[in-house]
């Protein structure tokens, strides 16, 4: 882990700074656990404290954002013999209902995101394309790549 600035804080726009690092759970596919070191930065302008999540963490989830995706998508199901070692169906569940009730906060976000650091076009604000619907289409590694945008950009999605 290196000590250096990191970037810019999705708050109000001051410099990150290393902290300090903590670790965090994952829970991986065949039920493998493991921990993850990740950063703290801190803000020198505002002085709040960010954790830097990588692609493979989702904010208050413990698994894993490749099974959360491959679930929402219904690639794994409660059904599967292979997935035994997966989470309940409930949680499965609660995934989904997570997706499905942020479906229009995360393309209006990631419109927001693509319109003030992307330089994205106004008509694209306006239009009805789903950015999050080409995104998933595109293949593997949506979540991971939403979730950064969203989250590296001050934006939130309630748990």
């Amino acid at each position: 882990m290196s000590n250096e600035t990191s970037s810019v804080c999705p708050v109000c726009g001051g410099l990150l700074n290393y902290r300090d690092s903590r670790s965090r759970i994952m829970k991986a596919s065949g039920g493998i656990s493991s921990w993850i070191l990740i950063r703290r930065l801190k803000c020198g302008g505002c002085r709040k404290l960010h954790n830097e999540l990588p692609d493979v963490l989702t904010p208050y989830k413990h698994y894993a954002s490749e099974i959360i995706e491959d679930v929402a998508d219904g690639a794994v199901t409660a059904d599967d013999p292979a997935t035994e070692d997966y989470p309940c169906e409930a949680t499965m569940e609660r995934w989904k209902g997570w997706i499905d009730r942020n479906i229009l906060r995360i393309d209006g976000m990631l419109k927001s995101v693509g319109y003030r650091l992307l330089d994205f076009s106004e008509q694209l604000l306006k239009s009805g394309i789903s950015l999050l619907m080409e995104l998933r289409e595109a293949g593997a590694g949506w979540l991971g790549t939403v979730l950064r945008l969203i989250y590296n950009s001050g934006g939130f999605l309630p748990p």
